[in-house]
C-alpha cells in the first residue's frame, strides 16, 4: 500500500484504541513504580533501567538516550517505519479499517509495484549473466578489485551483456510490457526499436530501505562513457532520496547509532568486507536533505568517508552541512589525496580501517583544518587569507558556546591570539569592538536603563523552568533548540530541575532525576504553548545573566589596571552584547 493522507480524526481513533503499555511491553520487560513503569531501554545498552512509560499520559521517555514520545514514535523507532507505516500497522493490529486509497492513488501504486517487479526480474537476469561464461570479463574485474564470489553473491552483483537487446529479449520472453520496462529505466528507444540501457557493465542492484529493487548502477567494462551509469529518475527511483546499501546496513546502523557514508558502490562493499557493516553510499550524487532525514530515522551520528581528491572533499563539505542541519552529530574520516575508502580498505585491512575511522574528527575541526591547509600560513598574506575565511565560517555558528570553542581551536591551529580572532568574529557579527574605558561606562549606563526589573516572585521562575522541562520530556527533539540558545544545566535555579536537565542533555541516568521527571510528567500539561514557555524562560535567564554581569563589572570598575583585568572586562562586555543580540 502506498502512503495515504490520513485524516487527523482517523489517526486519533487509532491512537485512542492502542495502549502504549501493551505495545512497549511486547519488547521491554517493565515493572511498575508508582503511576509509571520502568525497564531497560530497547534503543541503547544500559544496566540500570532509565526507560519510563506513563500509561496515563500514553507516552514514554528514556533518560539515558533521550528518546521519547507517543506510541507512534515508539513503533517508528523500534521498527524503522515512517509515520504513516506505523499508524497503519497499529490500526491493522486493532482491526481498525485503513482508509482506502482513491482510485487514482491505487493506480499509481500498482504502477510503482510493477516497476519494482520488473527491476527484480532484471536483477535476477543480470545475476545469472555474471555466473555464465559471458560474464568472465566482469568476474575478472571483480577479482582485480578483491571482491570475492561470496561478496558478489551477498550484494547480488550482475552483468549486463555486451549486446543491444539482451535484456529486451529476456523481458519479452517473460511477458513484460516494454513500455513499462522503459518507465523502469531499463530500456530505451533506439533507431530500430527498444534497446538495453545498460550494456557491457558490471551491475549493482539498488534497493530502497525496505529491500525492494528500484534501480541499478552500472560500471562500464569497456571504454564506453560514462564510467558509471545509474537508472534515470523513475516513479520508484530518485537518486536524491535513495542510499545504496541501506537495506543491508540499517540494523547495524541502528544498533551502533552511527552511519558511515561513502560515495561509491565498491567503497561500501570493501568496507563491509573489512567488518564495517553500518555503511551507505550516496550513489555518486550530491548528499541531500532527504538523505539526511532518512538516516536520522536510524541513528544520531554520521561519519563522512569520501574520497581524498578535491571533488571528494568538496562533496564531503556539502554533505556535512546537510547532515548537521538535519540534527546529526557529524565527523569526517579524511584520506590522503588519491585514495578512496575502497583502495584504503583493501590495502590496510580490517584493523587499518577501524583505526582510520576512530581518528575521524568533528566536522567543524575538519573545516578549520582544511581552510588552513589551503593557504601558506607561514607567510603574512597566507595567514591573513586563512583568517578571513575562518572568520566567515566561525561567524555562521549560531551557538555562542560552540563558536567560542572553535575560535579557540582555530586560533591555536592558525598560530594567532585567540582574542584577536574572537574580535574579528565579533566584528563580522556586528558586535562593536570594545577597548576604551568610556565605552565600558556607556555600556554599563545603558544596561541600567535596559535591564527588565527583577521578578517579584521566585515561584514564577520555578513555574517556567518546570514547564520547559515538561515539554523537553515529552518532545526530546526540542532539546537541540534549547542548547542552540546556549542554555546549560546551571541556568536552572531549582536544584532538582537542574538534575533532570543534566540527565536529558548528557544522557546520564540519575535515580533522583528520574523520580523528579516522573513527577513532572504526572502534572497537568502546561497551559501555554512551547514558544510562550521558552520565550518566558529565556527572558528570566537574560535578566539573571545581565544582573551577574553588572555585579562583576562593578567589582572590576575600581581596578582597571593589569592585562588580566582588562581582558576580563572585555570578556564581560562581549558577553553582555551577546545576550542582547541573541535575545
Amino acid at each position: 500500500m502506498g502512503i495515504a493522507r490520513f485524516s487527523d480524526q482517523w489517526i486519533e481513533q487509532v491512537r485512542s484504541a492502542v495502549d502504549i503499555l501493551e505495545v512497549i511491553g511486547r519488547r521491554v520487560e517493565l515493572r511498575q513504580t508508582g503511576k509509571n513503569y520502568v525497564g531497560l531501554c530497547p534503543f541503547h545498552s544500559e544496566k540500570t533501567p532509565s526507560f519510563t512509560v506513563n500509561p496515563e499520559k500514553q507516552f514514554y521517555h528514556c533518560f539515558g538516550c533521550g528518546r521519547g514520545g507517543n506510541v507512534f514514535n515508539f513503533v517508528m523507532a523500534a521498527e524503522n517505519l515512517s509515520f504513516p507505516e506505523a499508524v497503519v500497522k497499529l490500526a491493522q493490529e486493532k482491526g481498525i479499517p485503513v482508509p482506502e486509497l482513491s482510485p487514482r492513488d491505487q493506480r499509481r501504486e500498482q504502477e510503482r509495484e510493477q516497476l519494482r517487479q520488473i527491476n527484480q526480474m532484471a536483477a535476477r537476469y543480470f545475476y545469472r549473466n555474471l555466473r555464465s561464461p559471458a560474464g568472465a570479463q566482469a568476474q575478472a574485474y571483480l577479482d582485480s578489485r578483491g571482491i570475492s564470489k561470496e561478496l558478489a553473491r551477498d550484494f547480488f552483483l550482475g552483468y549486463a551483456l555486451d549486446a543491444w537487446d539482451g535484456l529486451v529479449a529476456f523481458l519479452q520472453s517473460q511477458g513484460v510490457d516494454l513500455k513499462a520496462a522503459q518507465a523502469a529505466g531499463l530500456v530505451t528507444q533506439g533507431k530500430n526499436g527498444p534497446i538495453d540501457r545498460f550494456r557491457a557493465r558490471l551491475m549493482f542492484p539498488i534497493c530502497d530501505h525496505l529491500g525492494r529493487f528500484v534501480g541499478f548502477g552500472g560500471r562500464s567494462l569497456t571504454d564506453a562513457h560514462p564510467k558509471y551509469l545509474n537508472t534515470g529518475q523513475t516513479a520508484v527511483f530518485n537518486k536524491g532520496q535513495i542510499l545504496y546499501g541501506l537495506n543491508w546496513s540499517k540494523e547495524e546502523i541502528k544498533a551502533l547509532d552511527q552511519v558511515i557514508i561513502v560515495e561509491g558502490y565498491t567503497d561500501l562493499i570493501s568496507l563491509f568486507a573489512a567488518g564495517q557493516r553500518n555503511v551507505v553510499a550516496s550513489l555518486g550524487t550530491a548528499f541531500t536533505s532527504a538523505h539526511a532525514h532518512l538516516l536520522k530515522r536510524f541513528c544520531s551520528q554520521a561519519v563522512i568517508a569520501f574520497d581524498g581528491d578535491t571533488a571528494g572533499q568538496r562533496a564531503a563539505w556539502r554533505g556535512m552541512e546537510v547532515l548537521h542541519a538535519a540534527g546529526l552529530q557529524v565527523r569526517v574520516a579524511s584520506l590522503p589525496a588519491g585514495q578512496d575508502p575502497d583502495t584504503f580498505a583493501r590495502s590496510r585491512g580490517a584493523e587499518g580501517v577501524a583505526a582510520w575511522l576512530d581518528r575521524a574528527q568533528p566536522f567543524r575541526e575538519y573545516q578549520i583544518d582544511r581552510i588552513i591547509s589551503q593557504h601558506d600560513v607561514e607567510t603574512r598574506e597566507g595567514k591573513l587569507a586563512a583568517s578571513t575565511e575562518l572568520v566567515t565560517l566561525l561567524a555562521q555558528l549560531t551557538s555562542a558556546v560552540e563558536r567560542d570553542e572553535y575560535v579557540r581551536y582555530a586560533a591555536e591551529r592558525l598560530g594567532v591570539r585567540e582574542e584577536s580572532l574572537a574580535a574579528e568574529v565579533q566584528q563580522q557579527l556586528g558586535i562593536p569592538r570594545v577597548s576604551r574605558v568610556q565605552n565600558r561606562r556607556n555600556v554599563r549606563s545603558e544596561a541600567k536603563r535596559r535591564v527588565v526589573p527583577r521578578l517579584r516572585l521566585a515561584a514564577g521562575e520555578e513555574l517556567r523552568e518546570r514547564e520547559v522541562l515538561r515539554y523537553l520530556l515529552q518532545k526530546p527533539d526540542l532539546l537541540k533548540v534549547v542548547q542552540q540558545r546556549g542554555v546549560t544545566a546551571e541556568d536552572f535555579q531549582h536544584p532538582e530541575y537542574r538534575r533532570v536537565f543534566i540527565s536529558l542533555s548528557e544522557s546520564v541516568s540519575d535515580e533522583q532525576g528520574t523520580a523528579v521527571a516522573s513527577r513532572l510528567l504526572s502534572l497537568p500539561a502546561p497551559a501555554a504553548s512551547w514558544d510562550e514557555c521558552f520565550t518566558s524562560f529565556l527572558a528570566d535567564l537574560k535578566r539573571r545573566r545581565l544582573r551577574k554581569i553588572e555585579e562583576k563589572l562593578s567589582l572590576l570598575e575600581n581596578d582597571r589596571k593589569g592585562f588580566d583585568v582588562r581582558m576580563e572586562l572585555y570578556r564581560l562586555l562581549k558577553e553582555y552584547y551577546g545576550i542582547h543580540r541573541d535575545s
